[in-house]
């Protein structure tokens, strides 16, 4: 009984966070309504008994991915919230596409015969002898992977601050400059 609640209780968050996240006027709201949908989900992931997608959806997901986007917004600055009203029609065009998909989610769901799976036992545990035993290469490539990545990132970013540095001091040196010129017009002609 109180696993049914909770899961009706977790899907009206997800489904409340993804309308939210749809009908957002501001980009920040909409993160929040995606954090929302994304942390339900993890909540739905525990009811299954999935701890680990359940971890994984939180810190990778809810944290990480939203993290992202919020620096995404921050570096975009305020220029990313203006308000461009699109076309009525394009709305339209939309509105009827969505319907079309919902309406063909809904057939499929109807029509299948839905087979209920059988009951794997997968606690963290197993996952974590399956992943560090038959599968270490390739979790290792990809730890190392996702380091070059960010090694890479670290290097544009710097590449891209020492040249908006040399900008800027090239543009003051260009101001005082012309300002000493100026001020030496004005004692010679003095």
């Amino acid at each position: 009984m109180t696993s049914a609640i909770l899961f009706y209780f977790y899907a009206a968050i997800a489904l409340a966070g993804a309308v939210g996240l749809v009908g957002a006027k501001k980009l920040l709201h909409g993160v929040v309504s995606l954090f929302a949908t994304l942390v339900a989900i993890a909540g739905l992931y525990l009811l299954l008994g999935m701890e680990f997608l359940a971890a994984m959806q939180l810190f990778v997901y809810g944290g990480a991915i939203t993290i992202l986007v919020m620096f995404s917004l921050m570096l975009a600055g305020p220029r990313a919230e203006a308000d461009e009203e699109s076309q009525p029609r394009l709305r339209w065009v939309a509105g009827v596409l969505c319907a079309l998909f919902f309406g063909a989610i809904v057939l499929v769901v109807w029509r299948t015969t839905w087979q209920i799976a059988p009951i794997h036992v997968l606690n963290t545990a197993s996952i974590a002898t399956i992943l560090f035993s038959r599968y270490v290469l390739p979790f290792e490539i990809a730890g190392l992977s996702l380091t070059i990545a960010l090694i890479g990132a670290v290097v544009i970013a710097r590449q891209d601050d020492a040249k908006s540095a040399a900008k800027e001091e090239a543009s003051a040196m260009a101001g005082s400059g012309s300002a000493t010129v100026g001020s030496e017009a004005e004692v010679s002609a003095e």
